[in-house]
C-alpha cells in the first residue's frame, strides 16, 4: 500500500528539542555517572518486563470456547503492486477449513506491477479495482460496504493464514458480543537470513508472550495488518478505517476500545507474514511503525491515564511510551558514550606516546568489560524467559542453531530499534511528512 500525508515542518522546534534532549542527558551522565543513566532507564524495562511475567504465570487457559455455528465470512485483501505474493496469499486463504461459507475481496489499490490482469483471470474472488493508489483504509473502507458477511477478515497480500487460523479466531470472536475483534499469532514467514531470523524471535515474542499478557491483562492496543478479524456491524459503527492514518491497524484499536468494545487475541490462529530481509527496509517499517505510534497518541491523547479505559489507558499507554522514550535515552547516551570514549582514548594514546608506556591498559578493559558484561546479562535474564515461553507457546523447540540469533536479539537489537524509535520521535516532534510505500 502506498499512503502520503503532508506534514508541517517546525525545523527550529526539532532543533531545540535535540539539543534539550542532549544536554539533559549530557548533565545527567555528568553529574550520575554513565552507570546510573545506562542502568536507570533499563531497570525500568525490567519492571516491565516482570510485570508482564507475573501476568503470564496468572493466565488461566483452562476455558474451552463453545460450540458455535460459524457465520458468513468476507475476507478482504487489499492489494498495491502485490504481484510476487498475493496468489500465495489466496492459496492460503482458499486452504482454510472455515466452515461457516466465504467469499473473498481483493481490492486492487492502483497497482502497476500487472497484478490487476493476473488477478482478472481468477476465478472465486470478487475484485474491485481502484483506479487511484488511496492508500490501505480506504481500499478496506470500499470492500466493507459490498462485503455480504457478518464477519470480517482483514488479510494482507503478503500474509498467509494457516488453514485453522479463521476457524479458531471467529469461533472466540462470536464467543462475546461486545468483542469487537481478534488478533492473531503473527509469525515469520521463511526466515532463511541472520534479520529475519532476528525478527522471527521478535515476532515471536511481541505476539507470543507479550500478545498473550496484553490479552489477560484487556489492554491489546493493536490489530495486527497482517490479519485481524472484526465484526461488520461493529466496523461499520465505529465509522470504518482512519483514510488518513500511516497505522490504520493501530488507530481502529483504539477507537474500538473508545467505542465500549474489546479486543481479544488466540495463540491459535497462527498468521505467517513477509517480513523486511534488509536493514533499508527495516528501517522504513518501523519509522512508519512509531510515527504511527505517536500520531495516535496525540489523536486519542485524552486515552492516556484516563481510567475510563483501564488497564489499556492507565498502564500499557503509559508503560509503553515511556519504555520507547527510556530507549531515546539510551540512543543519545550511546551516542555520548562513545564520543567521550573516542575522545578518552585519542588523549590517553596520544600521552602514552609521549611518555612512552604501553599504549593499552588492559588490566582496566577486562574490569570495565566484566561489570558491563554482568549488568547486563542480569538486565535481559527475564527477556531470555519471555523468549523461552514464546516458544512454547509457538510450538517451536530452541534448538543450536537459534541461540546467535537469540543473543543478537537481546544483546544488539534493541540498541538498533531504539535509534529507529529516537529518529522516529523528532520527525514526528519536527512533523515530517508521512510516508507509507
Amino acid at each position: 500500500m502506498s499512503l502520503q500525508i503532508k506534514g508541517e515542518p517546525r525545523p527550529f522546534i526539532t532543533l531545540i528539542a535535540i539539543i534539550v534532549i542532549g544536554l539533559f542527558i549530557g548533565f545527567s551522565i555528568n553529574q550520575l555517572g554513565y552507570f546510573w543513566v545506562m542502568l536507570i532507564p533499563n531497570v525500568f524495562l525490567l519492571i516491565l518486563t516482570l510485570t508482564l511475567l507475573v501476568a503470564y504465570f496468572e493466565i488461566d487457559e483452562t476455558k474451552k470456547q463453545k460450540s458455535v455455528i460459524l457465520p458468513f465470512l468476507s475476507v478482504l485483501v487489499p492489494s498495491y503492486n502485490s504481484k510476487s505474493t498475493i496468489m500465495k496469499t489466496l492459496s492460503s486463504i482458499r486452504a482454510s477449513d472455515y466452515p461457516g461459507g466465504m467469499e473473498i475481496i481483493v481490492i486492487d489499490d492502483g497497482s502497476s506491477d500487472g497484478s490487476v490482469e493476473m488477478l482478472r483471470k481468477l476465478d472465486g474472488i470478487k475484485l474491485l479495482i481502484k483506479e487511484k493508489n488511496e492508500g490501505k483504509a480506504s481500499a478496506l473502507n470500499s470492500a466493507i460496504k459490498i462485503a455480504k458477511g457478518e464477519v470480517i477478515a482483514c488479510v494482507d497480500s503478503d500474509s498467509y493464514p494457516e488453514p485453522a487460523a479463521l476457524k479458531s479466531a471467529i469461533s472466540l470472536l462470536i464467543q462475546n458480543e461486545k468483542t469487537g475483534a481478534v488478533t492473531c499469532f503473527i509469525r515469520v514467514n521463511d526466515p532463511n537470513s541472520l534479520l529475519k531470523k532476528i525478527q522471527d524471535i521478535e515476532y515471536l515474542t511481541g505476539f507470543g508472550f507479550s500478545q498473550i499478557t496484553t490479552r489477560f491483562l484487556d489492554a491489546i492496543f493493536v490489530t495486527p495488518g497482517p490479519t485481524t478479524i472484526f465484526r461488520k456491524r461493529v466496523l461499520e459503527h465505529i465509522g470504518g478505517f482512519d483514510e488518513q492514518n500511516i497505522t490504520e491497524d493501530l488507530e481502529i484499536a483504539w477507537r474500538l476500545r473508545k467505542f465500549g468494545y474489546g479486543i481479544e487475541y488466540t495463540p491459535n490462529a497462527v498468521v505467517y507474514t513477509d517480513v523486511p530481509g534488509d536493514l533499508k527496509t527495516l528501517y522504513k517499517q518501523r519509522m512508519r511503525w512509531y510515527r504511527g505510534k505517536l500520531f495516535n497518541l496525540r489523536k486519542h491523547w485524552d486515552m492516556f491515564l484516563n481510567p475510563k479505559y483501564g488497564t489499556f489507558g492507565m498502564f500499557i499507554l503509559p508503560f509503553s511510551f515511556t519504555a520507547e522514550f527510556a530507549g531515546t535515552v539510551l540512543s543519545f547516551s550511546f551516542i555520548y558514550l562513545l564520543f567521550n570514549q573516542l575522545s578518552w582514548t585519542i588523549k590517553y594514546t596520544l600521552s602514552n606516546l609521549t611518555m612512552g608506556a604501553p599504549l593499552v591498559d588492559l588490566s582496566t578493559m577486562v574490569v570495565v568489560g566484566a561489570s558491563m558484561l554482568m549488568v547486563g546479562l542480569i538486565l535481559v535474564t527475564p527477556w531470555f524467559l519471555a523468549v523461552y515461553l514464546s516458544y512454547v507457546i509457538g510450538r517451536k523447540k530452541v534448538s543450536l542453531g537459534d541461540i546467535p540469533p537469540i543473543a543478537l536479539f537481546l544483546l544488539f537489537y534493541g540498541t538498533i530499534i531504539s535509534f529507529f524509535y529516537c529518529i522516529s520521535l523528532f520527525k514526528e516532534i519536527n512533523r515530517s511528512d508521512y510516508k507509507w510505500k
